[in-house]
């Protein structure tokens, strides 16, 4: 704490870079200070600074985050008081550019694992920024002791015991725990997911997930109600929407698309008064859609694209502007390969050619001057055969009734049971059917292998990982559009992305099996820390599934399959 006061003390006036000079390890009172990172400039990214604290010398009892569940609960929660007692204790900006700015990555409405702050043998290690105070580009080193030597000190007295809010932190722990018990408790049921009665779906407004004040919760319709019992002996009762085809229609602006973006983001846990805590879809759900211009490496297209005109082969597919049917495919062969047990689907969002072909089409354009399979008449076999469930938004294509295990009706918000009906209009109106053709073969899916030499190519080692929210990640002078990644949530997703990409390039060679490496990847990083595990030291590194990953590095426009 003296060498640190000593060094500012030293360079007060000075260039903006002899800040360097204070970078490292310092003990205050109470916890570690390490300054990683140092701008080079005032007006350049702050810098990146790291406090440690002994959990246990602040009075909590390792059994808070004994396992990974309650671990990530945790640490989310602290993060999220860090941000608030910077907001209550640091006065803000103060000179040139960046200077006196602390903070540190703002959470969403999830709970996710992330590198702003991780648990490592009882120490909890807090990463933030800080933009080092300059006059210009002059070194103001009384306003950095401020910053440094009272108003840190101030922030993080906020994560003692007594301080940190304490009914509250058990309480977000136990609410990600229930979610995790929930999503395990319905896999073993042989559901895909479950919506608990009096969830708030709608949120705010298209820019914000928080949840929407005064609107009309959920309630299951009877015929799917069903109670679960949690660890604790308390029961909830909502909705399951079991394996197999579910199809969820109703009228415009009645609700379909609410319920599916909440299904959509039940993969995550939420937080407490969110409205979704007991939202829970199956971990392995992907969200599908066309997405016309995307670029397709070496997919196996031939389920749903085939018999191209001159002969020209799908089954190692390439372009670097996919049509919305080709590109909808590709999704779905994608997903499979990366082990997708559900897929979600909109209408709104889909290729129509793709979903359906009506019977005046077919009668014009016979199936063997057609490439295109339509999903109705694969999607029954993609379940009996391959074990895939899809749930389907519908408002203009009635013909998926006929191939439904169960179809909901959203009325004003309300969910009702139409299955029956449905079946009987499919009956009625059966010679009129679009679908003439319920194909029965397996869905099958070439695993792919990622070339390195020729990532590497296009990625070097060292460039620099850039994103533009959540539309966009450039790395080096690769530009891959994430637009369409509808189960992305949070800016820091697409950093940690960026950075399980590199690492992919960095400590590997040759042409590895992309499920496989994936698939590692990710149960590694569920049982360590990010920044352990990538070896790299961020704050702004927020955990994406190897659904979101594959999806990134399946988008590079060039031949690396």
């Amino acid at each position: 704490m003296k060498r640190l006061n000593t060094k500012l003390r030293e360079i007060d006036g000075k260039g903006y870079r002899a800040y360097k000079d204070i970078k490292g390890r310092y003990n205050f009172n109470d916890y570690i200070l390490e300054i990683i990172k140092v701008q080079g400039d005032p007006f350049a990214s702050p810098s990146l600074l790291k406090v440690e604290i002994d959990l246990k010398k602040y009075g909590y009892n390792s059994e808070m985050y004994s396992n990974i569940s309650k671990k990530v609960a945790f640490e989310d929660y602290v993060s999220r008081v860090f941000e608030k007692a910077i907001w209550k204790e640091a006065k803000g900006k103060r000179g040139t550019g960046k200077s006196g700015a602390i903070f540190i990555y703002r959470n969403g409405q999830e709970i996710l694992k992330r590198s702003s702050v991780e648990i490592e043998n009882d120490i909890l290690q807090i990463r933030f920024y800080m933009g080092l105070p300059a006059a210009g580009r002059r070194v103001l080193s009384k306003e950095a002791k401020e910053m440094i030597f009272v108003e840190l000190p101030n922030v993080v007295k906020y994560l003692k015991k007594e301080k940190v809010g304490y009914e509250n932190l058990t309480k977000h722990i136990k609410v990600n725990e229930r979610s995790d018990y929930i999503r395990e408790e319905i896999k073993k049921r042989k559901l895909v997911a479950f919506i608990a009665n009096e969830s708030i779906l709608p949120r705010e407004s298209g820019v914000s997930e928080k949840p929407l004040k005064n609107a009309i919760k959920f309630m299951s319709p009877k015929e799917f109600e069903i109670e679960l019992e949690l660890q604790n002996g308390d029961k909830i009762k909502g909705m399951g929407i079991k394996e197999g085809i579910t199809i969820i229609t109703g009228g415009g602006f009645h609700g379909k698309s609410t319920l599916l973006d909440a299904i959509e983001k039940g993969i995550y846990n939420h937080i407490p008064n969110d409205g979704r805590e007991m939202v829970i879809t199956n971990y392995n759900a992907v969200k599908i859609r066309a997405e016309d211009g995307r670029g397709i490496s070496g997919v196996d297209i031939t389920p749903f694209i085939n018999n191209l005109p001159y002969g020209k082969s799908t089954e190692n597919f390439y372009t670097e502007n996919a049509s919305g049917s080709t590109s909808q495919a590709a999704n779905i062969i994608e997903s499979m390969e990366l082990g997708a047990e559900l897929l979600l689907i909109d209408e709104d969002t889909s290729a129509t050619n793709f979903m359906m072909r009506d019977v005046k089409i077919q009668e014009i354009i016979k199936k063997e001057k057609e490439p295109i399979t339509p999903f109705v008449e694969r999607i029954q076999a993609m379940y009996e055969k391959s074990g895939i469930s899809t749930i389907v938004v519908v408002g203009g294509l009635g013909d998926y009734f006929d191939i439904a295990d169960t179809v909901l009706m959203l009325d004003e918000y309300k969910v009702k049971d139409i299955t029956k009906e449905a079946k009987a209009v499919i009956e009625k109106y059966k010679d009129y059917s679009i679908t003439k053709e319920i194909l029965d073969e397996e869905v099958k899916v070439r695993n792919r292998y990622l070339d390195i030499k020729n990532i590497g190519k296009i990625i070097e080692k060292k460039d620099k990982i850039k994103s533009r929210d959540l539309d966009e990640i450039i790395i080096g002078t690769e530009e891959v559009d994430l637009r369409y990644l509808e189960q992305l949530v949070e800016k820091g997703q697409v950093e940690f992305i960026g950075n399980v990409i590199k690492y992919i390039i960095n400590k590997n060679s040759g042409k590895l099996l992309l499920k496989d490496i994936l698939q590692k990847i990710e149960e590694e990083i569920n049982s360590q820390n990010i920044t352990k595990f990538l070896k790299y030291e961020s704050g702004n590194m927020v955990f994406a599934r190897r659904f979101e990953i594959g999806a990134t590095i399946n988008r590079i426009r060039k031949r690396i399959f």
